[in-house]
């Protein structure tokens, strides 16, 4: 697999992380029709996106992880070269998540890509028009990197099972923002695999994705509600526009410990021991496992063999999961939550608050003495809220836990620094007479 030296200046699309886009190059040998712009949501907390271009509709109702095939876009002149206004919002709501301006020009097709949270959406812009034609028995790849998770990824395509041990990227260094240039690739059945820069940490894994021979295309890597995982949509260069989403077949979890057995527990995941001597208050890191339903066991360490909770749960695609355990060793319970690790708006980090003790009923969280949550059960968590943070994580936060709907304290936990960008939760674990509180990064 070698890269090839292209006919033609390719678009370079500034940083990702800028809240806009740009074009450079120039897309050659393309007939003098009206330009065509492909468009793709990739904001994974909207439900829907819309996407005006100099004022006319473009995309509307655009699900997450949408893809439209090349459409006329009506705004642009007959001749030559415009700017023309792209203006981004999700959910059917009126304020605009990304306003940016890019120059279309007449007989060029492009790809517009809205990416990242809600709370920080962005946007690309490149050109799709090439003029390179690979020959039989090949086809030409390109990466377009758009996740938050990574700076740079690697991406290998190989025969499925293969060892990446020994095994040297087809596109290395895939850096946040940038179109690499094209690879020329031989036409075969891949496993396709995606690993941050320079390791052998796989992050997404497809075991069968098929390239059309002689065709062009660009692979998009984008970020989900995962720290770390992410998947891939695979964009075709051709008369239409075609595209197709592959879910990635890894999922994450991790694991807390907030159970009053006496010795550390030990996590077995489809009947293979996982996670090893987890201690009371203790909060695993994120364990990658394959995407779908599994079944979850804890053994107390001093007593192998012996089951102490056995649950089915089901972990989606790219996502992550944190698995509670709480209560006594014969009345152990657990909580499956739905882990949010997308990046929180600028200057600020995202905290929830989880009620992992048995027996205190509910609840009210105080946030530097204003109630911010009520009523939290045993057993269940807050939503997410934002707060302000800053990159040194000298901005502190105290948090106090009373009984629901009364003014009993029950905990405090004083002085918490919060560095932006992050996501935390906060357990409050233990018997309600001796309730202790952990702070843990989830990423």
């Amino acid at each position: 697999m070698i890269t090839r030296r292209v006919f033609c200046a390719l678009l370079i699309c500034l940083s990702a992380m800028l809240l806009g886009s740009c074009n450079s190059g120039e897309g050659v040998g393309a007939a003098a029709h009206t330009p065509r712009l492909r468009v793709i949501n990739l904001i994974p907390n909207s439900t829907t996106m819309q996407l005006t271009v100099g004022g006319s509709v473009a995309a509307s109702g655009l699900p997450y992880q949408g893809i439209t095939e090349y459409m006329d876009i009506a705004a642009a002149p007959a001749t030559g070269s415009t700017t023309l206004e792209f203006k981004v919002s999700v959910d059917g709501g009126a304020t605009t998540l990304i306003d940016t301006f890019n120059t279309i020009s007449v007989g060029l097709d492009y790809t517009f890509i809205a990416s990242g949270p809600v709370e920080a959406a962005h946007s690309s812009v490149f050109l799709d028009t090439v003029t390179l034609i690979p020959d039989g028995g090949t086809f030409e790849l390109r990466v377009v990197n758009v996740a938050t998770s990574t700076n740079s990824v690697d991406i290998y395509l190989t025969p499925p099972g293969t060892d990446l041990s020994a095994t040297a990227p087809t596109i290395s260094g895939a850096a946040s923002g940038i179109i690499t240039p094209f690879t020329l690739v031989n036409t075969s059945t891949y496993e396709l695999r995606i690993t941050p820069n320079a390791t052998k940490d796989v992050i997404f894994d497809v075991p069968i994705v098929n390239f059309p021979d002689k065709g062009i295309a660009q692979l998009v890597v984008y970020g989900t509600f995962s720290s770390q995982l992410v998947d891939a949509a695979v964009l075709n260069i051709d008369s239409t526009g075609t595209g197709q989403n592959y879910d990635n077949t890894l999922a994450a979890f991790k694991f807390v410990n907030a159970s009053s057995v006496g010795a550390p527990l030990n996590v077995f995941v489809d009947g293979v021991l996982t996670l090893a001597n987890i201690p009371f208050a203790g909060v695993s890191s994120y364990q990658k496992v394959s995407a779908g339903q599994h079944s979850i066991s804890v053994q107390s360490s001093a007593t192998p063999g012996s089951i102490l909770l056995s649950l089915v749960t089901s972990l989606g695609s790219a996502s992550d999961s944190s698995i509670v355990v709480s209560g006594a060793a014969g009345t152990l319970q657990g909580l499956v939550l739905s882990d949010n690790n997308l990046p929180a708006g600028f200057l600020r980090a995202k905290v929830r608050f989880i009620n992992a003790s048995p027996d205190l009923a509910a609840m009210d969280v105080y946030v530097n003495f204003a109630k911010t949550f009520s009523g939290v059960a045993s057993n269940s968590g807050s939503p997410y809220t934002e707060l302000v943070a800053d990159a040194l994580g000298s901005t502190t936060y105290q948090f106090d836990f009373n009984l629901a709907g009364t003014s009993t304290k029950v905990l405090t936990i004083p002085a918490v620094p919060l560095i932006t960008g992050k996501t935390y939760s906060v357990y409050v674990v233990g018997p309600a007479a001796a309730l202790q509180g952990v702070v843990a990064a989830d990423d």
